[in-house]
């Protein structure tokens, strides 16, 4: 395995469940970018009435997720805090009302309970909440549930050290050799290793990596190469002091989640700057005031920090999961864009089928990595 975010963690997981011998290696800190700085945030989804390889892959993940989350706990005695709280809903002004009303119809048709509210039911439900009268639509999903990202990463971290899996931190793969379609070996810190297959999962640099692969191994020009770009996420941390309410709250693409410990996470912006994860004042400040507009008492909360992520997003926002063209032994999950916690339980099934010869149990074609 090639990279060490809740993918690559993941994918390693269960490769190593299945009695595979996996060495993992990580260009920085375990678990410390995209996976890390995210809210924790999983829609929900219904397997059993999902058609779409796309939605039959979050279906899965909804399904897996609370399981994947009880068999760490047991295994690490980590609590990733998976719970069902619900999600909360919200749009003001004529496009998020558009947008929300279509993304409830794809819900109803997954067969996933939506409940639309009124204002009177959003103020009784949701007494924390300012009232506005420019709220134009408010849906709740009871089905929505959140984990706190950075103890699920513990909890993979320790559950892959206990199956035995090894990790090389701080490391990159100098080079790559190849015989024929197949790859033979990589240098690793001055050593050679001949793995029998390699996963890249490295998130926003995974075509980088990529494109180094393709290039060492003289495979340029055969294959439609995978696109995959940095979109800057930044995020604000509160101190409520403790937890008054307990469902998330969405509007377009910004959020507000509170901990069990009175900690409010709020985020997050969509910025296309490169691999720069730096923080703007102007960002911090505008989702601060954001939670204070919808959460009045959140305008006594401290504000703790900010930080920022890099979500790895494909061009046409779908992962691309599979065998890179041409190579018998590579293969690429990445490109899972704002979903890759949420996505990563199904991900590491299908993936670990797909480079144990066994038939993933979802169709792979949608995701091919040399779709145009």
């Amino acid at each position: 395995m090639v990279g060490g975010g809740v993918i690559g963690l993941s994918i390693a997981y269960e490769l190593a469940g299945k009695g595979r011998q996996v060495l993992l290696v990580e260009k920085g800190q375990l678990g410390r970018e995209a996976s890390w700085a995210g809210a924790g945030l999983l829609p929900p989804a219904n397997e059993n009435e999902a058609w779409d390889p796309q939605e039959q892959l979050r279906g899965l993940s909804h399904r897996l997720f609370p399981e994947w989350s009880a068999q760490l706990k047991a295994e690490t005695e980590i609590d990733n805090e998976f719970e069902i709280t619900g999600g909360l809903y919200l749009a003001r002004d004529p496009g998020e009302a558009a947008s929300l009303r279509m993304a409830c119809v794809h819900y109803e048709e997954e067969g996933v309970e939506v409940q639309r509210l009124d204002p009177q039911q959003v103020a009784e439900r949701f007494p924390h909440l300012q009232s506005s009268h420019s709220m134009r639509d408010a849906v709740y999903l009871p089905g929505e549930a959140v984990v706190r990202n950075p103890r699920h990463l513990q909890a993979l971290v320790q559950g892959c050290r206990n199956r035995g899996v090894r990790f090389l931190e701080n490391t990159e793969v100098a080079s790559w050799r190849f015989q024929g379609e197949e790859l033979a070996s990589v240098e690793v810190n001055g050593q050679e290793i001949f793995p029998g297959a390699c996963c890249l999962a490295t998130g926003a640099w995974s075509q980088l990596l990529t494109d180094q692969v393709l290039d060492q191994g003289n495979f340029s020009g055969r294959m439609q190469r995978p696109e995959i770009e940095p979109i800057r996420g930044q995020l604000v941390l509160l101190d409520a002091g403790e937890r008054f309410f307990s469902s998330p709250i969405n509007e377009g693409v910004r959020y507000i989640v509170p901990r069990r410990d009175g900690l409010v996470l709020v985020g997050a912006t969509v910025e296309e700057v490169g691999f720069d994860k730096s923080n703007t004042a102007e960002a911090i400040e505008d989702l601060t005031q954001f939670a204070r507009e919808w959460v009045p008492k959140l305008a006594s909360a401290k504000r703790v920090k900010a930080w920022s992520g890099l979500r790895p997003a494909s061009v046409d926002r779908i992962p691309y999961l599979g065998q890179l063209p041409g190579l018998s032994n590579v293969y690429l999950a990445a490109g899972h864009y704002r979903s890759g916690l949420h996505l990563s339980p199904a991900t590491a099934a299908v993936m670990s089928q797909l480079m144990c010869g066994e038939k993933p149990q979802i169709d792979l074609q949608p995701f091919r990595v040399n779709r145009a």
